[in-house]
C-alpha cells in the first residue's frame, strides 16, 4: 500500500510540475502585471506573441508551487491514514 501511494504522490507531483506549472504573466516597460495562469513547463520560455512591442514574461509564483505541494502532500497523508485504519482494522 505504501508503495501505491508513494508512486502516486510522485506521478502526481510531476504532472503537477511539468504540466500545470504557476505563474504570473508581466510584460511592459515596467514589467507590469498582467495575469496570472497555469502552464505547461515548455510554454514558460516561448516567444510566440508580442504586446506593443514587448514579450510577456513569465514569472514562476513560488508560493502557489508550495500551496500545491502542501495540499497534495496532506490529502495523500490523510488517504494514507484512513487506508492504514482500514486494513489494520481487517
Amino acid at each position: 500500500m505504501k508503495k501505491i501511494l508513494l508512486s502516486g504522490y510522485f506521478i502526481i507531483i510531476s504532472c503537477i510540475g511539468i504540466l500545470f506549472v504557476p505563474v504570473s504573466l508581466k510584460w511592459g516597460p515596467q514589467l507590469e502585471f498582467y495575469d496570472k495562469r497555469y502552464v505547461p513547463l515548455w510554454q514558460l520560455q516561448s516567444k510566440e506573441f508580442q504586446v506593443d512591442d514587448y514579450y510577456p514574461i513569465y514569472e514562476l509564483d513560488i508560493v502557489r508551487i508550495v500551496y500545491e505541494i502542501g495540499i497534495v502532500t496532506l490529502l495523500l497523508f490523510i488517504i494514507y491514514l484512513v487506508l492504514k485504519e482500514v486494513f489494520k482494522s481487517k
